[in-house]
């Protein structure tokens, strides 16, 4: 692959994150099961979701109304639900699999107006597509929270959930 190939895979990739975090604020669990592979894993909050099916379904529970979002008429002046910010991607190509490790930040502002952080983590994903002229897609996004104070460089949270998931769940799990 050229250079130039390994940058737009790269810039396509990065899209596909940004849009994720976009939809999320905006609700539209439609939008965001697109963005992942049929057979997908969506692991996050001792949660481990497989299939865009059941990835659809498990935004559906936590949205429940898809807002209208610009540039659609009469949405220039609607507030989002909450800002999504994704920095920091570091994106690996290998032909048509590529995995990217992204920070992310969950902004939101209480009933008095105060903004307020209420998540603060780093997605790890695996890409797939189906080929060169075929999209890129989530094929496994894993989503680990900062850690607490004399937690860092452990798996507490996740071990934690692990440890409370029913063998089924636990039996879904992606651990590389």
């Amino acid at each position: 692959m050229t250079d130039d190939t390994v940058w737009t895979d790269k810039l396509e990739i990065r899209e596909v994150i940004e849009r994720y975090m976009r939809y999320n604020d905006n609700g539209d669990f439609d939008a965001i099961a697109l963005l992942f592979d049929e057979n997908a894993t969506f692991q996050v909050f001792g949660n481990v979701i497989v299939g865009r099916e059941h990835i659809h379904e498990f935004f559906s529970r936590i949205f429940r109304t898809t807002l209208t979002s610009w540039p659609h008429e009469g949405s220039l002046f609607l507030e989002p639900r909450s800002v999504h910010i994704s920095s920091n991607p570091i994106i690996e190509v290998d032909g048509d699999h590529a995995t990217a490790e992204t920070d992310f930040q969950v902004i939101g502002r209480d009933a008095d107006g105060h903004v307020n952080v209420s998540l603060v983590g780093r997605y790890r994903d695996r890409f797939r597509r189906a080929g060169r002229d075929a999209p890129w897609l989530i094929e496994c996004r894993t989503g680990v929270s900062v850690a607490r104070a004399g937690e860092e460089g452990k798996d507490s949270e996740w071990r934690s959930a692990i440890s409370r998931m029913p063998d089924a769940t636990r039996n879904r799990l992606r651990c590389s």
